[in-house]
């Protein structure tokens, strides 16, 4: 009995610590992220000023017991290369809309006041929406896509991918800075391949968030 008693009251209290602070954070808000290696000699100023090679969206941020989850979802209209006789787009890859991101697990630690370094590692991930609402779901890459075979091969063919973030923390707001880079096709099929760890510098990507914490 009294054993039952204490597994109750751990029931009762956990979600009020949760909430309260100590071992729960949750926050959420708008996130830009640049679509072009903007270290890459070919990237200039013009392309970093223009809006199409930017993605915007929303972004996620929990902490639970000093483990980061966070994901963000980006939306970008899809490449038009041509108009049909009665005036109709036609999209690149038959891709009216692409909505992107990234979920990951990670830590942080505060490397000045007010300010946190974070890193994190996951999957990439998205969503390619047709002209006509066919949706294909795919992860890690867009050649891995769900339905294609099973869902084994689906989840262990999906590569690592890696997010550095430095956030500057002023009450409830974030104001982060991040880079995002995949690894060079790390899977659970070929994890064997230590050298597959390693970032594809080429393929980073930079962005930044305005992230509101709710508690």
């Amino acid at each position: 009995m009294k054993k039952f008693f204490i597994s109750l009251s751990l029931v009762i209290l956990l979600p009020s610590l949760l909430i309260a602070g100590s071992f729960f954070s949750l926050g959420f808000g708008s996130i830009n992220q640049f679509q072009l290696d903007l270290f890459s000699p070919e990237t200039q100023f013009a392309s970093v000023i223009d809006v199409h090679n930017w993605a915007t969206g929303g972004e996620v941020r929990a902490k639970v017991l000093g483990i980061n989850l966070e994901g963000y979802l980006l939306i970008q209209q899809g490449e038009i290369i041509d108009v049909t006789e009665t005036g109709m787009p036609v999209f690149q890859d038959d891709i009216a809309q692409r909505l992107f991101g990234m979920v990951g697990l990670g830590f942080s630690t505060e490397v000045a006041s007010f300010t946190t370094l974070s890193l994190a590692a996951g999957a990439l991930t998205g969503l390619d929406i047709s002209q006509d609402f066919g949706v294909t779901f795919w992860m890690g890459e867009r050649e891995n896509v769900y339905g294609q075979q099973t869902a084994a091969d689906f989840f262990s063919q999906v590569p690592l991918a890696y997010r550095a973030r430095i956030d500057l923390n002023l009450g409830n707001f974030s104001l982060g800075f991040h880079y995002q880079v995949p690894s060079q096709g790390f899977t659970y099929a070929n994890r064997a391949d230590t050298y597959a760890l390693i970032p594809d510098w080429q393929a980073g990507k930079i962005g930044a968030s305005f992230i509101t914490r709710l508690f």
